[in-house]
């Protein structure tokens, strides 16, 4: 469970977001695009590599599908539209992304919330907020508390809580306080009592994983035990319905009945992710299916999770990164200091010499390797 620990992100690392500031565009031929730095400064390129906004600004954000984007000038954020100019005049101290028509600001240390005209719906007044999630409300942080707020700024969810995670679009939450965790709703009731060590969202098969007198087990959405806590550590269920636990240092796979589909022998293991995870023994990483049958035979530093490509990040004994196909073999040679998973856009952003790029399927390079930093590829609305 990630629990919230800051809430405007303002300094993106390569490959996975980035920041930056305003200016000028060409005519943009696509609607996917992401910031990029180069020479101390933030613009934005579209998928083929094609600069759209000259980099000019000293920060920038992502787009969001409202077509806006937090951009700094002379060390105050506004939002700047797909044109490259400031729709929101730069006066924040700090900026979040749109999310869901809000976006939270910051300005003398508060933070609050402002529409898409720019327009306060919350007054800066509060330590920290996060975005806002579908269901209407945000995590809002006073001193060292939280609680939720709906986009006025009425608390809906008192400040009480250690830690929080955003709502659900299914309406629910998870809290802790004094060491303890639960669940609750839109209302603050909670629909699981606080009362485990540890706790974890409902997977797709309606399991939450928990942790009571030092071990884990199951629950169902109904609180009741469906997989005793009996093992050392686990993962939560993956969409093949198994999951990863431990027993006496050993990683191995249950199914929803608690049974072992694949005993425990690893030193390490992923999630299930497109019939295929990472296993580790005797500190190399290796490729197993859910039958447990050996894909590839632990032989990598590291390996990542497989994207949705079928393809997935590894690092070579030489420090190198490269990519693998779903038998393990090499598709894209370990020449590069970096690399990232692929995108839903089918682009790995790429690491050599301190620059960033981003190469496609076939190995070729489709942004150069010339930026310092490069974001998330967004889309943008183009109405």
């Amino acid at each position: 469970m990630r629990f919230l620990s800051c809430f405007i992100i303002s300094i993106f690392t390569c490959m996975l977001l980035l920041t930056g500031c305003s200016g000028q565009t060409s005519v943009i031929t696509t609607d996917m695009i992401a910031p990029v730095m180069e020479d101390g400064l933030c613009g934005y390129i579209d998928e083929n590599g094609n600069i759209v906004i000259k980099p000019q600004f000293e920060d920038c954000g992502s787009f969001s599908s409202n077509g806006l984007a937090y951009a700094c000038k002379d060390g105050k954020y506004g939002f700047i539209d797909t044109s490259g100019f400031f729709v929101i005049e730069p006066q924040f101290d700090d900026a979040s992304i749109f999310s869901n028509g809000y976006a939270v600001v910051g300005k003398n240390g508060l933070y609050g919330v402002i529409n898409e005209k720019g327009e306060y719906t919350v007054k800066p007044a509060y330590t920290g907020i996060q975005d806002f999630t579908a269901c209407g409300l945000a995590v809002v942080m006073q001193d060292t508390l939280y609680g939720y707020m709906d986009s006025s700024g009425n608390i809906a969810v008192d400040i009480q809580y250690d830690a929080v995670d955003p709502f659900t679009d299914d309406g629910l939450a998870l809290v802790a306080k004094n060491g303890t965790y639960g669940i609750i709703d839109r209302n603050g009731e909670y629909v699981i009592p606080q009362e485990y060590e540890y706790l974890e969202m409902f997977a797709d098969n309606g399991f939450a994983m928990a942790k009571s007198d030092g071990k884990y087990g199951f629950i169902d959405q109904n609180g009741q035990i469906v997989i005793d806590f009996l093992f050392d550590g686990a993962f939560s269920f993956a969409e093949n319905g198994l999951a990863a636990v431990t027993l006496n240092g050993k990683w191995g796979f249950i199914d929803e009945s608690g049974q072992f589909v694949i005993e425990p022998q690893y030193e390490l293991v992923y999630s299930f992710s497109n019939g295929r995870t990472i296993v580790k023994l005797d500190g190399q990483a290796g490729i197993i299916d859910e039958s447990g049958t050996i894909v590839l035979a632990p032989s990598y530093p590291y390996i990542s999770s497989y994207g949705d490509n079928g393809m997935a990040v590894f690092r070579a004994e030489n420090g190198k990164w490269g990519f693998l196909d779903e038998t393990g073999s090499i598709v894209i040679e370990p020449v590069y200091d970096y690399a990232a998973s692929f995108g839903s856009n089918l682009l790995a952003l790429v690491q050599k010499d301190g620059l960033c790029g981003a190469v496609r399927e076939d190995g070729n390079t489709v942004i150069d390797i010339k930026y310092q930093n490069i974001g998330g590829f967004t889309k943008y609305s183009k109405e």
